[in-house]
Parts: C-alpha cells; sequence; structure tokens
C-alpha cells in the first residue's frame, strides 16, 4: 500500500531536516493520497525528497507531528514499533540520569517534542504512570502506548488526560471523568508528597521543578521562606526541610492547601500554609529572606502574550519588595510564549521599578528528565531565576 505524502512549500523544509517536529499547516504545498486523521504519512520537500513519517492532522494548526526521520535508519518505520523504541530509549536516559531512586519515585518518562513524540508526556508517580494526550494519535495508539509505558516501568496503572480545550481542538474524544479517589504518596529526595493523577493539574504533580525544589533546600536554613503560589507545598515542604526558621505557603486553592498540610504531617513538619490571593496578599507581607514565586501558566499562547507580559512585571515587582535587603528570589514563568530573554527583561524592569538591584545568581530551566530538542526551542518552557537583592 502507498503511504499518502505531504508535501511542504518551497523554502519550508529546513527546520524540519533539523528536526523540528510540527508541521504548521501553512508550510504544506499539497496532500497526494487520502490520509484519514492520525494516520502515518510521509513528509517531503518541495523537490519531492523524503524528510521523515509522522501522524497527519488535517484539522489541527500542527497538520503533521513528525516523529522519525527519514535518517533514522535504526528505527521502525511504522506507528508502533516508532512508539516501542521512542519510549524504550526516554527510559535508558532516565536511567542513566538515576531516575527513578529509592529517594525519588516521581520522574518524567517522555517528554513529548523532546523525547521524539510530540503529543504525548508521560510522569511516573510511583505505581501510577499519567500519559497527557494533546493528539489525535494517541488516542488511536492508547494500547501500544500502555504497553510501552509499562516495559519501560513496570507494572504500573495508566491514567489518560487530555486537556478539555486540545480535546476540542483536535476532535478527541471524550475521557469518562475518573472516580473520586486518594491522592497518592510520591517521594522526592526522601520527603513525602502527595499528589492527584487523576484530576490534579497537568499530570497531578510538577515534576519539572525538582532540582529547584532542591536549590531552595539547600539555601533555606535559619532563613524566613514565602512561598507564593505553593499549591501542594513542593517549595514550602523542601524549605521546612533544608531548616527555615518560618515558612508561609499562600494559593487560592482550598483543595490543594488540603494536600499541603497533609504532606507536612506525614514529613513531621511545620510550614504554615494559607488560603488567599497572592496579588493581594502581597500588599501585605512584609519582607522575607527567600521568596518564591511560581504562578501557573499566565500566557497560553502568543495571542496573550502582551497581557501576560505586564502580569509577570507586576507580580515580579511586588515580589521583589517582599524580599528583605540581601534577600533572594526565586521566580517561575512556564509560559512557553514568554522566551528565556524576555523574562530577564521582566525581572530588571521590575527591579527598576521596586527601586532595587537585582542581581542573577542562577537562570535554570527544568529537571533534565524533561529533554527539549534543539530545532524545537518551545520545548523550553520553563524558567527559574534565583536572583540576589540589595
Amino acid at each position: 500500500m502507498v503511504r499518502p505524502i505531504v508535501r511542504l512549500r518551497p523554502g519550508r523544509a529546513r527546520p524540519f531536516w533539523h528536526g523540528n517536529p510540527l508541521v504548521f499547516s501553512g508550510a504544506v504545498a499539497e496532500v497526494v493520497g487520502e490520509p484519514l486523521p492520525a494516520d502515518w504519512v510521509d513528509v517531503q520537500d518541495a523537490e519531492g525528497r523524503r524528510i521523515g513519517s509522522g501522524w497527519f492532522h488535517p484539522g489541527s494548526l500542527y497538520r503533521v507531528r513528525v516523529t522519525r526521520l527519514a535518517r533514522e535508519t535504526s528505527l521502525p518505520d511504522d506507528p508502533e514499533g516508532v512508539i516501542a523504541e521512542r519510549v524504550a530509549a526516554a527510559a535508558r536516559m532516565r536511567g542513566r540520569l538515576g531516575l527513578p531512586s529509592g529517594a525519588t519515585d516521581s520522574w518524567r518518562l517522555l517528554n513529548s517534542e523532546g523525547d521524539g513524540l510530540s503529543g504525548l508526556t508521560v510522569d511516573v508517580m510511583g505505581r501510577v504512570a499519567v500519559a497527557s494526550e494533546t493528539a489525535l494519535w494517541t488516542e488511536r495508539h492508547r494500547p501500544a502506548i500502555e504497553a510501552a509505558i509499562r516495559a519501560a516501568a513496570g507494572d504500573v496503572e495508566v491514567v489518560h488526560r487530555v486537556p478539555a480545550a486540545l480535546r476540542r481542538e483536535e476532535a478527541m474524544a471524550t475521557l469518562p471523568v475518573p472516580e473520586p479517589r486518594e491522592p497518592i504518596e510520591v517521594h522526592e529526595a526522601g520527603i513525602a508528597l502527595l499528589a492527584d493523577p487523576w484530576r490534579g493539574q497537568k499530570t497531578g504533580f510538577y515534576c519539572d521543578q525538582r532540582d529547584s525544589r532542591a536549590l531552595v533546600r539547600s539555601l533555606a536554613a535559619n532563613r524566613r521562606v514565602l512561598d507564593l503560589f505553593c499549591f501542594t507545598g513542593g517549595f514550602a515542604l523542601n524549605a521546612a526541610a533544608g531548616g527555615a526558621s518560618e515558612v508561609l505557603g499562600i494559593d487560592s486553592s482550598g483543595p490543594a492547601l488540603v494536600l499541603a498540610n497533609a504532606a507536612a504531617a506525614r514529613n513531621g513538619l511545620a510550614p504554615r500554609f494559607e488560603e488567599g490571593d497572592v496579588r493581594e496578599r502581597l500588599q501585605h507581607a512584609g519582607q522575607w529572606d527567600l521568596v518564591i514565586c511560581d504562578p501557573p501558566k499566565l500566557a497560553g499562547g502568543r495571542q496573550d502574550l502582551d497581557a501576560a507580559l505586564q502580569r509577570y512585571l507586576h507580580l515580579n515587582r511586588d515580589a521583589i519588595a517582599a524580599v528583605a535587603p540581601g534577600g533572594m528570589l526565586l521566580t517561575c514563568s512556564c509560559s512557553s510564549a514568554v522566551r528565556r530573554d524576555a523574562f530577564l527583561e521582566i525581572l530588571r524592569d521590575a527591579a527598576t521599578q521596586a527601586g532595587r538591584r537585582l542581581s542573577l545568581l542562577s537562570v535554570r530551566g527544568a529537571a533534565p528528565d524533561h529533554p527539549v530538542h534543539p530545532a524545537f526551542p518551545e520545548g523550553e518552557y520553563l524558567k527559574c531565576v534565583l536572583a540576589g537583592l540589595d
């Protein structure tokens, strides 16, 4: 059977030769054959040279998700074979990173474009694996996805989650609403944390902040620590475990704070958690030795960028004002539309508005089990900046 072909417009092929996986609809010159949604197709440049193969999504902005380059001759050239090998390769890389370990059983097994399977992210939390799906092809290949996850992570329960907005965009079926279940205990560097893989934000746990939580733990001794947007308490618990003299976590989600308090009790730690609006509370926060500011995504896409930049500016200006002279700020953005240089400019401007001198001490991203392909810099969504303030 002849495989359908998606042929690109002249001058549009260069990113895909280098490994960018997302072929936008505007880059497509013609489709040869009659592929159905989520069919496996070949991608060619304007001269008819085969670039690679991937899944076809006629109703999506991402017309093809290229998953196997033609030069990757060691890979199978069929969907299920590629799924199995990509997940296995990702697991081998995590093993070289020391994940999982006796002290840490929460880790990212597969990081979508960074591991060559655009549209699929998998976080493992103990004996549960959450497959976050953002492309129609994942719906067709769930048995193969589950088999590959279990081959890599053992006999885990696989939970499939599809964000509602992307479900509509990709024309994916609605998943059954999961029955309420108790949160599970996960472990990170010996600290017990609570996660909700079925209903919690994203996959239910933020593995990407592992290294930054460890940084906070190393800096917290004898310091007063304020954790803004604390969610289920990951930063606050690490600060308390690191010997902070006082820890306060603030979040607007009551259910998240229930998990934070329960995790504190399990670890024998005593941070305080308070429910409230962070921006309002910052107006009367006083000054702290270490302030952590890790808000949820403020820019869903480029259409939201201008408004989000202003929100980041005002939020960081107020967070800087809450840092005592000689103290530190750890501030983050998980909006992929906000590039690293733009975020650093925001911090510069926020410090100027706050009348403070800011020094960059460390600029980092997600933990290393969140790889980024150099041809897809958009995958570097998380920015974490540690700054000193005079």
